[in-house]
């Protein structure tokens, strides 16, 4: 498998520290965001349930955006967000 995806990786020009998790991850990610039925989201991913996909995948995004924002703010010296 490992001379099969490298040959992949090579011809579509991804990086090589590129999982295809990364990319299902952003799939499932992208899904959610994009307010698609959780249900099938989760059948698609083959998870147990979609509690575990909304757990693992739902919040993502936003909480990664706030984190970089926070961090942008303190960087620069702002004491809140507005």
């Amino acid at each position: 498998m490992s001379a099969r995806w490298r040959t992949a990786r090579n011809r579509l020009h991804l990086p090589d520290d590129f999982r295809l998790h990364d990319w299902w991850a952003s799939k499932i990610t992208n899904d959610l965001d994009n307010h698609d039925n959780p249900v099938e989201v989760s059948a698609n991913a083959r998870h147990h349930s979609p509690g575990y996909t909304m757990t693992r995948y739902g919040r993502r995004r936003a909480e990664g955006a706030k984190k970089l924002a926070a961090s942008s703010a303190s960087r620069i010296g702002l004491a809140t967000l507005v």
